[in-house]
């Protein structure tokens, strides 16, 4: 699956603009994708779009092999490989949420504007998009980027705070960001129902992103001792290896027994 090249790579090449001579310089790739799921209802509130190697490996493990001229392509690449994926499989009520490191979305070339532009020819509309903005680059022009969104943002897209507490992405990030959603970082979450500051941290944390209308994500979710304990202080949604690992090829769904024993 991972070494051959299909109808569907073709596409691609096309729809980003970028020649298949440039496309040859990039590692193979498929994308993965993993629920976000709401302990309360059952539902699923988005998928997250992952990049995983020909061998299964890991995204880091991809863009490490690509020199820096090219980033910011595999990452639109990226992007749009995972809508084709879920404009075939169908979203129905849930959202797919799309890694970007931020000096990346203003990339005229492949860049934000070129994703929605993938995703419209899609027939998928802004509302079922989360764009979520990676923790491990700093933002050259965080005013620029938030002009530039705003369209995108009234007519329904969101924007997340990926790995919250990680990287570049803490409370300076959040409020020149303002986004509608920030995903906790697995750091912060590991030994949340055993450590009394973990605790009392993500409680605070927990409270004033209520107040600012910011739903949160609890990520890297391994025992239902963590969930449960993530349930008490007001965290429904919820990503990680306890629910579903991620998949290549569908739209995995959080496992039916965990979810009946925090429902």
């Amino acid at each position: 699956m991972f070494g051959q090249r299909t109808a569907r790579s073709d596409n691609s090449v096309r729809r980003n603009g970028a020649s298949s001579e440039i496309i040859k310089g990039l590692p193979r790739f498929a994308m993965a994708f993993q629920p976000i799921a709401d302990t309360m209802t059952g539902a699923v509130f988005a998928q997250e779009a992952l990049a995983r190697g020909r061998d299964g490996e890991g995204g880091a493990s991809i863009f490490t092999k690509v020199p820096a001229s090219k980033l910011h392509l595999l990452e639109s690449l990226c992007r749009q490989r995972a809508l084709e994926a879920v404009s075939e499989i169908g979203l129905h009520d849930s959202r797919i949420s799309l890694n970007a490191s931020p000096d990346a979305i203003l990339n005229p070339a492949f860049g934000i504007c070129e994703t929605i532009r993938v995703a419209r020819s899609l027939g998928l509309h802004e509302r079922q998009l989360i764009l979520e903005f990676t923790e491990k680059d700093k933002a050259s022009d965080m005013r620029a980027i938030r002009d530039l969104i705003v369209p995108f943002r009234k007519r329904g897209m969101m924007v997340a705070l990926d790995d919250f507490g990680a990287g570049y992405n803490g409370i300076k990030t959040l409020l020149e960001v303002r986004p509608d959603v920030v995903k906790f970082d697995m750091g912060l979450i590991n030994r949340i129902d055993t450590c009394e500051m973990q605790q009392t941290l993500i409680c605070s944390l927990a409270e004033a992103c209520s107040r600012l209308d910011i739903i949160v994500v609890a990520e890297g979710v391994e025992t239902l001792a963590q969930a449960r304990m993530l349930q008490s202080m007001g965290i429904a949604l919820m990503q990680g290896y306890l629910f579903a690992r991620p998949a290549v090829g569908l739209l995995p769904t959080p496992a039916p027994d965990v979810m009946a024993r925090l429902m």
